[in-house]
């Protein structure tokens, strides 16, 4: 079950994005921990229901986007390029003052990998 690709997907362009995070020495390895929130305002017209909600959380392509993301916002704050990162995404209607919104929040835990030079090492 997906929504559709129209709207919803272009809504993400204008999500609102608030990360935090940094990185902390593990075992002589350098490790990054953040979160990365998408907070998606849905259009008035949008029926909301559970049906809704099930098929936005379910939604591999929106999943897929609000990864990438939080890839580059972690990336931005961890003071080198990332290896394989490990990622929890949660999400949800979210009530808002004068809207209803979908969020969407994307933990993650990545290794710095340390350049230097030509060589990258983890």
């Amino acid at each position: 079950m997906t929504c559709s690709a129209g709207r919803l997907h272009a809504l993400f362009d204008v999500a609102d994005v608030v990360s935090e995070g940094s990185t902390r020495n593990e075992g002589g390895a350098l490790v990054y921990y953040g979160s990365t929130s998408l907070l998606v305002a849905l259009p008035p017209d949008v029926p909301l229901a559970a049906p809704l909600d099930r098929a936005l959380a379910l939604d591999p392509h929106l999943r897929l986007r609000a990864l990438r993301v939080a890839q580059r916002e972690a990336a931005a704050r961890a003071g080198g390029p990332l290896g394989p990162l490990q990622a929890e995404i949660r999400c949800g209607l979210a009530p808002r003052a004068a809207a209803v919104a979908f969020a969407l929040t994307v933990d993650v835990m990545a290794r710095v990998l340390v350049t230097t030079g030509r060589t990258a090492r983890a």
